[in-house]
């Protein structure tokens, strides 16, 4: 099986502050039937043989028209909630490939608003913009790569494996697109009117189809569908409008990454990476120190941020718990903000 790190999507409002709902429409049953195909492909230990003939009904109803605010989901068969999500990235499927496939390359380069470790199929989400809650949990995955008519298909699927570890606390640090998070080791979430709770994300499931229908155009229609639990004492508090907004949040990300000229060739990226994935820990450690060094001086110079996070920081504690991966992952990101020209934390990185 061929895996890699797929999008990750929660907007968890359990505050109920959501404004009102767009019109919910099924999606079609034959999609519907596709897509239990798909995740049964991933919970098969047989590894069964993908069936081109079973794509066609989730193809055709990628490439239809639909109503104006329409919110689709799927069937409940799962016991969880679900929302469809399409968007168009102006690229062609190859650079996709290129970029996301490559195993030197950190997948949150392309989902920014996820942070996800790749190589070890554990992911830990970056927190919401409304509750701060993150989380972090194993998923199983699957990449197909197939030809459709005159183009081609990647499809992506994953599925959470367990309950995720109890959520946390975070920020997110100014607007959601500058791709600032902080973490902290905080566990539980306020919750208006109920108090302190501990939360989890109980199960999720994902697909996503990047579609190229003309190789000779740079145009890759995209669509996502995902089913969510989460909540505490094993209620589930999520509604499709909530996952649709988090499939938007990330599809806005991924479409600024791969649209931006700046992004460096996939070759450039991966020889960086493969480069620093061995440095040593120490080294790690000392270079994250000089991050939550201005990162703090960035928080201490904004009174905003200040008084939103500024008695939750503790750069040295954090500095302590964090693990390899997690240093990496911070300095990788922030490097790549750099590469971008997107206000990154600090002047250098170790890549």
């Amino acid at each position: 099986m061929i895996v890699i790190a797929a999008a990750v999507w929660l907007v968890l409002l359990m505050a109920g502050n959501a404004a009102a709902s767009d019109p919910h429409v099924d999606l079609p049953s034959d999609v519907i039937s596709t897509l239990h195909y798909l995740l049964d492909l991933v919970k098969n230990e047989d590894d069964a043989a993908y069936d081109a003939r079973r794509i066609p009904p989730l193809m055709t109803f990628l490439l239809s028209p639909k109503p104006d605010n329409a919110l689709y989901s799927a069937d409940d068969s799962f016991g969880a909630p679900s929302a469809y999500n399409e968007f168009t990235v102006n690229t062609d499927l190859q650079r996709i490939i290129d970029y996301t496939l490559d195993a030197d390359i950190p997948s949150f380069f392309f989902w920014p608003s996820s942070l996800i470790l790749k190589g070890t199929e554990h992911i830990t989400i970056t927190p919401d913009q409304h509750s701060g809650a993150y989380y972090s949990y194993d998923v199983d995955k699957m990449v197909i790569l197939s030809p459709y008519h005159q183009g081609r298909v990647l499809i992506t699927i994953y599925l959470q494996k367990e309950p995720s570890a109890v959520g946390r606390k975070g920020w997110v640090l100014g607007q959601d697109d500058e791709w600032s998070y902080l973490y902290t080791r905080e566990k539980g979430l306020g919750l208006k009117g109920l108090g302190w709770a501990n939360t989890y994300m109980y199960d999720s499931f994902n697909i996503t189809v990047y579609y190229e229908a003309d190789p000779g155009k740079s145009a890759v229609t995209c669509g996502a569908v995902s089913w969510v639990k989460a909540g505490w004492a094993g209620i589930n508090m999520v509604q499709p409008k909530h996952i649709h907004r988090g499939l938007v949040r990330v599809a806005h990300a991924f479409t600024a990454v791969m649209e931006d000229p700046r992004l460096p060739e996939p070759a450039r990226l991966a020889e960086a990476f493969s480069k620093s994935r061995d440095l040593p820990t120490p080294t790690l450690r000392e270079y994250a120190q000089d991050y939550f060094t201005s990162l703090e001086q960035r928080l201490v110079s904004s009174k905003t941020l200040w008084k939103k996070v500024g008695h939750a920081f503790d750069g040295q504690a954090l500095l302590k718990q964090m693990t390899r991966d997690e240093l990496y992952a911070v300095l990788a990101l922030d490097y790549f903000k750099k590469i971008l020209g997107r206000n990154p934390v600090m002047d250098s990185h170790p890549f």
